[in-house]
């Protein structure tokens, strides 16, 4: 009896860090998190193509340049809030959702230079940081990145 409470204990445990770990990703529905953000009182811009053909074709126009397919962007979104400082808002996050995984690990590995380019631009943003998760790729401070999730 003592071993089962003991396994049981252990397993739960597991379980507990393993949807406390999946509830801290990104949303990967871009409607959501524009909501998030919009409760939160950024200034939020959406391209979602979800069945909408002209927000579509706009996400394709950048297909190129971002070294994929088009439709494999499936929608961009960009929020700002607080005061501008150097040229940068107090808080800001740009957030790319792509079809799959397969197509953000691909925009990310041949996009390094790229991403190293943000990087170096962003660098004097509070908390910037740059992630991938799933299918979705994000940068922004860190506290517009907590408000989006």
């Amino acid at each position: 009896m003592n071993r089962h409470i003991k396994i049981m204990t252990i397993v739960l445990a597991l379980a507990m860090a393993v949807s406390t770990l999946v509830s801290c990703g990104m949303s990967n529905d871009p409607k959501k998190t524009k909501e998030a953000l919009e409760e939160k009182n950024y200034t939020v811009e959406a391209i979602i193509g979800d069945n909408d053909l002209d927000a579509q074709a706009e996400l394709d126009s950048m297909s190129d340049e971002m070294h994929i397919t088009a439709g494999e962007l499936v929608a961009v979104i960009s929020a700002t809030k607080g005061n501008v400082e150097n040229d940068l808002p107090e808080n800001f996050i740009y957030i790319y959702y792509f079809k799959d995984s397969k197509t953000a690990n691909k925009f990310w590995d041949e996009n390094q230079e790229d991403i190293g380019n943000i990087k170096s631009e962003y660098k004097d943003a509070t908390g910037f940081e740059v992630k991938k998760e799933g299918s979705v790729v994000y940068f922004g401070t860190a506290q517009a990145i907590k408000d989006a999730k």
